[in-house]
């Protein structure tokens, strides 16, 4: 195949970004990897009229360091990521130990009973008023 050829450093861009950054550019260029001693040679080929091959290698080589960046995120935030998804899961399911909570018996009362009556409902504290009548009734 002919075309550009780039190195990528193995260190600085790993195989995941390389793929990644390839399939990326699949509707702009042909692209063929080759594993080295060090790392990746790209082989980059433009599909496009007036853009060379050197340019099509040069955009492989930003998407790849673009995508190397994401999976140094991705990776150094996984902890953090897969905390708040599991809170999220769990938050979903309502609150521990409801079912529980809910048979509870304290003494002679249950979980719920309200011996202060401070749980009271609007119309049992206020009392329901009686409908306005309308005039001429």
């Amino acid at each position: 195949m002919e075309g550009f050829r780039i190195d990528l450093d193995g260190e600085l861009y790993p195989l995941e970004a390389v793929y990644q950054a390839a399939y990326t550019n699949l509707d702009r260029a042909w692209v063929l990897l080759k594993k080295t001693e060090t790392g990746v040679a790209a082989t980059v080929r433009s599909k496009r009229a007036g853009v060379t091959d050197e340019v099509a290698a040069g955009r492989l080589g930003n998407e790849a360091l673009a995508q190397a960046y994401r999976l140094s995120l991705a990776t150094s935030g996984r902890r953090l990521i897969e905390a708040i998804t599991t809170r999220a899961i769990a938050g979903a399911a309502g609150p521990p130990g409801l079912d529980e909570l809910l048979e509870m018996e304290i003494g002679d009362a249950t979980a719920f009973d309200d011996p202060l009556g401070i749980a009271m409902s609007w119309e049992e504290k206020y009392g329901k008023k009686a409908p306005k009548k309308e005039e001429g009734e």
